[in-house]
Protein backbone atom coordinates (compact mmCIF):
# COMPACT_ATOMS: atom_id res chain seq x y z
CA UNK A 1 0.00 0.00 0.00
CA UNK A 2 1.47 3.60 -0.82
CA UNK A 3 0.03 6.93 -0.03
CA UNK A 4 -0.10 9.22 -2.49
CA UNK A 5 -1.26 12.74 -3.67
CA UNK A 6 -2.08 13.65 -7.23
CA UNK A 7 0.70 16.60 -6.86
CA UNK A 8 3.14 13.49 -6.42
CA UNK A 9 2.15 11.92 -9.34
CA UNK A 10 2.73 14.85 -11.37
CA UNK A 11 5.81 16.17 -8.88
CA UNK A 12 8.17 16.84 -12.05
CA UNK A 13 5.30 19.82 -12.50
CA UNK A 14 4.63 20.98 -8.91
CA UNK A 15 8.42 21.38 -7.62
CA UNK A 16 9.00 19.58 -4.46
CA UNK A 17 7.54 16.31 -3.12
CA UNK A 18 4.98 16.16 -0.23
CA UNK A 19 6.58 14.51 2.78
CA UNK A 20 4.94 11.71 4.64
CA UNK A 21 2.91 13.91 7.27
CA UNK A 22 1.22 16.04 4.47
CA UNK A 23 0.63 12.88 2.48
CA UNK A 24 -1.54 11.17 5.47
CA UNK A 25 -4.43 12.57 3.90
CA UNK A 26 -4.46 11.89 0.95
CA UNK A 27 -5.26 8.86 -1.44
CA UNK A 28 -3.61 5.77 -0.72
CA UNK A 29 -2.99 2.98 -3.75
CA UNK A 30 -3.77 0.19 -2.69
CA UNK A 31 -2.20 -3.18 -3.95
CA UNK A 32 -4.27 -6.46 -4.21
CA UNK A 33 -1.44 -8.38 -2.49
CA UNK A 34 -3.19 -10.87 -0.29
CA UNK A 35 -6.86 -9.95 -1.27
CA UNK A 36 -7.49 -13.04 -3.43
CA UNK A 37 -10.62 -12.52 -4.52
CA UNK A 38 -9.60 -8.73 -5.84
CA UNK A 39 -10.04 -8.35 -9.60
CA UNK A 40 -8.36 -5.26 -9.87
CA UNK A 41 -4.35 -5.04 -9.62
CA UNK A 42 -4.69 -1.74 -7.96
CA UNK A 43 -7.21 0.72 -6.56
CA UNK A 44 -7.69 3.96 -4.96
CA UNK A 45 -8.60 4.85 -1.10
CA UNK A 46 -8.87 7.63 1.29
CA UNK A 47 -5.78 7.23 3.69
CA UNK A 48 -7.21 6.61 7.58
CA UNK A 49 -6.71 9.71 9.36
CA UNK A 50 -4.86 8.55 12.21
CA UNK A 51 -1.75 7.51 9.60
CA UNK A 52 0.62 10.11 11.93
CA UNK A 53 2.69 9.62 15.02
CA UNK A 54 0.50 12.71 17.05
CA UNK A 55 -2.25 9.87 17.41
CA UNK A 56 -1.39 8.78 20.90
CA UNK A 57 2.15 8.71 23.31
CA UNK A 58 2.35 4.71 22.35
CA UNK A 59 2.42 4.51 18.45
CA UNK A 60 5.88 7.32 19.29
CA UNK A 61 7.11 4.74 21.58
CA UNK A 62 6.79 2.16 19.22
CA UNK A 63 8.25 4.13 16.02
CA UNK A 64 10.95 4.79 18.12
CA UNK A 65 11.55 1.51 19.57
CA UNK A 66 11.51 0.42 15.78
CA UNK A 67 14.22 3.14 14.60
CA UNK A 68 16.66 2.01 17.16
CA UNK A 69 16.25 -1.54 16.31
CA UNK A 70 16.81 -0.83 12.49
CA UNK A 71 19.66 1.63 13.29
CA UNK A 72 21.70 -1.46 15.45
CA UNK A 73 21.76 -3.31 11.97
CA UNK A 74 24.02 -0.01 10.30
CA UNK A 75 26.39 -1.73 8.27
CA UNK A 76 25.50 -5.16 7.77
CA UNK A 77 25.12 -7.19 4.15
CA UNK A 78 23.35 -9.91 2.80
CA UNK A 79 20.91 -11.85 4.84
CA UNK A 80 20.08 -13.18 8.17
CA UNK A 81 20.76 -16.56 8.16
CA UNK A 82 18.38 -17.54 11.20
CA UNK A 83 15.60 -15.61 9.31
CA UNK A 84 16.56 -14.83 6.32
CA UNK A 85 15.76 -11.30 6.08
CA UNK A 86 17.67 -8.22 5.42
CA UNK A 87 19.85 -7.09 8.69
CA UNK A 88 17.63 -4.20 9.60
CA UNK A 89 14.16 -6.08 9.60
CA UNK A 90 15.87 -9.17 11.02
CA UNK A 91 17.14 -7.19 13.95
CA UNK A 92 13.28 -5.20 13.91
CA UNK A 93 11.89 -8.65 13.96
CA UNK A 94 14.02 -10.12 17.29
CA UNK A 95 13.84 -6.49 19.33
CA UNK A 96 9.63 -5.79 18.46
CA UNK A 97 8.64 -9.24 18.60
CA UNK A 98 6.48 -9.55 21.94
CA UNK A 99 7.26 -5.25 22.54
CA UNK A 100 4.52 -3.73 24.17
CA UNK A 101 4.79 0.33 24.30
CA UNK A 102 4.25 1.53 28.02
CA UNK A 103 2.06 3.82 27.32
CA UNK A 104 -0.09 1.88 24.12
CA UNK A 105 -3.96 2.94 24.07
CA UNK A 106 -6.20 0.20 24.51
CA UNK A 107 -7.69 -1.58 21.37
CA UNK A 108 -11.05 -0.54 22.37
CA UNK A 109 -10.03 3.44 22.30
CA UNK A 110 -8.11 3.21 18.78
CA UNK A 111 -9.60 6.15 17.09
CA UNK A 112 -9.57 3.43 13.63
CA UNK A 113 -11.55 1.69 15.57
CA UNK A 114 -14.27 4.02 16.85
CA UNK A 115 -14.28 6.17 13.80
CA UNK A 116 -12.29 4.33 10.36
CA UNK A 117 -12.62 7.26 8.21
CA UNK A 118 -12.38 11.41 8.27
CA UNK A 119 -15.80 11.61 6.84
CA UNK A 120 -18.68 9.29 7.49
CA UNK A 121 -21.79 9.40 5.47
CA UNK A 122 -23.38 11.83 8.00
CA UNK A 123 -20.69 14.22 7.55
CA UNK A 124 -20.84 14.15 3.83
CA UNK A 125 -24.87 14.41 4.11
CA UNK A 126 -24.39 17.42 6.00
CA UNK A 127 -21.65 19.19 4.12
CA UNK A 128 -23.43 18.49 0.82
CA UNK A 129 -26.59 20.16 2.68
CA UNK A 130 -24.18 23.36 3.45
CA UNK A 131 -22.91 23.57 -0.15
CA UNK A 132 -26.75 23.12 -1.74
CA UNK A 133 -26.18 19.59 -3.10
CA UNK A 134 -28.97 17.66 -3.75
CA UNK A 135 -28.40 13.83 -4.14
Amino acid sequence: MVRVRVSTIVVGLTGKPESSAELSTGLQIVGRGRVTWAKKMFWLRNAPYTVGPWAHDGQIQVRLKFAEAAHQAKGRKGLDPETGLPPAAAEVKRKLTGYRAPNRMAPEEYPSKIRRTAYTAKDLETIARRRGITV
